[in-house]
């Protein structure tokens, strides 16, 4: 017979909650996780659409090197 820690006595039962990691991190998968949004269409238009991600690029680029250049 198993023992309570046993990997079998660890994995998520369908319907049942899994248990709570004693590391103190939540791991969350889609079969603990009860609702997930999926992205919009035009959320994944943005994600693939190259000058959309140059700008965004460029534009975080920008703000770090202001920071930096104010902390000197």
């Amino acid at each position: 017979m198993p023992g309570p820690d046993s990997p079998a006595d660890r994995s998520p039962r369908s319907g049942a909650a899994a248990p709570a990691p004693e590391s103190g991190s939540v791991k969350v998968t889609a079969s603990s996780t009860p609702y997930a949004t999926r992205p919009t269409r035009w959320t994944l238009f943005l994600r693939t659409f190259v000058p959309w991600q140059l700008w965004r690029f460029a534009r975080i680029n920008l703000k770090m090197i202001r920071i930096i250049r104010r902390s000197r």
